[in-house]
C-alpha cells in the first residue's frame, strides 16, 4: 500500500464555459489534485488517495482515471447506493475563480464513521507522509469523525511521518467561523508542515500565531507574488521564476503543495522546494481547470524526484 496519502473528497467537477457555451466534464477537488501531481511527479503505485465514492457511473469513470494516473485507490471505497458530489467552476475577466457546489450526499462526508474505517485509520497511521486540508476537516459528517482523524494524525506524527495541512478555509462549509477556527487549530496541533496562504489567514482569522507555532515549517503562498517559508523559526522569500498570466487558477494552491512535499522529502531545502512549487502552479495557471495535461507538466530539473524520494 502506498506510504504517501491524500485524505478527502474528489467530485465530478463541470468546467468554465468555453466558447460553445458547453462545459467540460472531469473530476476535481483540493486533497485530489493535489494527490494527482505527486503522482505523476512519483511515478505509479506511490501515492494513495483516502476517500469515498458512489456506484454512479461518474464515480466509476473518476476511480479509472486516477488508476490510469497512477494513483493507488486501494483507500478509495464504493460506497453502496452512493452518489457523487458535483461542483461547477466560474471565471472573472482576470481568471480568478468561484465554484457552486452540489455536495451534500457524497459518500466522502462518512469517510471516518462508515464502511472500512478501521482500515483506512491503520493506514494513516502508517504513512510517512500525510496531507489534508480544511475542506477534508469541514465535509466529514461530525465531530467524533474529525476527531479521530486528529487522533491518527498526531499518532503519524509521533512515529515521524510528514503530515502537512492546507487550512482550504470555504465558509460555507462550515457552521461558523468559530467551528473552523477550533478545527484548524486542531489540525495545526496535528500537523509538522502548513501550506497556507496570507488569504486564507486573512479569512480564517481568530489566533493566527497560535496555528503559526513554532514547531511548523510554514509555507505561506501569495499568489502570483513571492511566498514566504519558514524552517527553523527562519523566515525566508522566495519570489516565482518569472512572471506568468493566469489563464485559470484553479487548481494553483494544490500543486504548489505538491511539488513543495516531494521537493522537501527528496532533501531539497525549503527554498528550492517552493521554486519547485511555483514551477508547477506556473504550469497549472496556464490551462484551463485544476487538471492540466500531462503533456504540459514542467520538468523539475535538478529536484530528480523520482530517483531521489526515500523507499521504505
Amino acid at each position: 500500500m502506498a506510504m504517501l496519502l491524500s485524505i478527502g473528497e474528489a467530485m465530478a467537477e463541470l468546467g468554465p464555459p468555453q466558447e460553445s457555451g458547453l462545459r467540460r466534464l472531469g473530476f476535481g477537488g483540493d486533497t485530489l489534485n493535489t494527490a494527482l501531481y505527486m503522482a505523476r511527479l512519483l511515478g505509479p503505485g506511490r501515492v494513495g488517495y483516502v476517500t469515498r465514492l458512489g456506484e454512479d457511473p461518474f464515480s466509476l469513470s473518476m476511480r479509472r482515471d486516477w488508476e490510469a494516473e497512477g494513483i493507488d485507490c486501494a483507500l478509495v471505497e464504493t460506497a453502496p447506493g452512493g452518489t457523487v458530489g458535483l461542483y461547477a467552476i466560474s471565471l472573472d475577466g482576470e481568471g480568478e475563480r468561484s465554484f457552486t457546489y452540489w455536495r451534500g450526499q457524497a459518500p466522502a462526508r462518512r469517510l471516518f464513521n462508515e464502511g472500512a474505517v478501521e482500515e483506512r485509520v491503520a493506514a494513516i497511521e502508517a504513512a510517512e507522509l500525510i496531507y489534508l486540508s480544511g475542506i477534508t476537516l469541514a465535509v466529514l459528517s461530525d465531530d467524533r469523525s474529525r476527531r479521530l482523524l486528529i487522533r491518527s494524525l498526531r499518532h503519524a506524527r509521533k512515529r515521524g511521518a510528514t503530515v502537512a495541512y492546507d487550512p482550504n478555509y470555504r465558509p460555507s462549509l462550515w457552521e461558523s467561523g468559530e467551528q473552523a477556527r477550533r478545527w484548524a487549530a486542531e489540525a495545526c496541533s496535528a500537523a509538522s508542515l502548513l501550506l497556507t496562504s496570507e488569504e486564507e489567514e486573512e479569512k480564517l482569522g481568530g489566533d493566527r500565531q497560535g496555528r503559526l507555532g513554532p514547531h511548523l515549517e510554514v509555507v505561506m503562498k501569495n499568489g502570483s507574488r513571492p511566498c514566504r517559508v519558514r524552517h527553523e523559526d527562519e523566515w525566508s522569500e522566495v519570489a516565482p521564476p518569472e512572471p506568468v498570466e493566469a489563464h485559470d487558477t484553479t487548481g494553483a494552491g494544490d500543486s504548489f503543495n505538491a511539488a513543495y512535499m516531494l521537493a522537501r522529502r527528496a532533501g531539497a531545502p525549503p527554498q528550492e522546494a517552493a521554486l519547485a512549487g511555483h514551477r508547477l502552479a506556473a504550469a497549472v495557471i496556464g490551462e484551463a481547470g485544476a487538471i492540466i495535461p500531462r503533456q504540459a507538466m514542467p520538468s523539475l530539473g535538478v529536484l530528480n524526484l523520482r530517483d531521489n524520494a526515500p523507499e521504505r
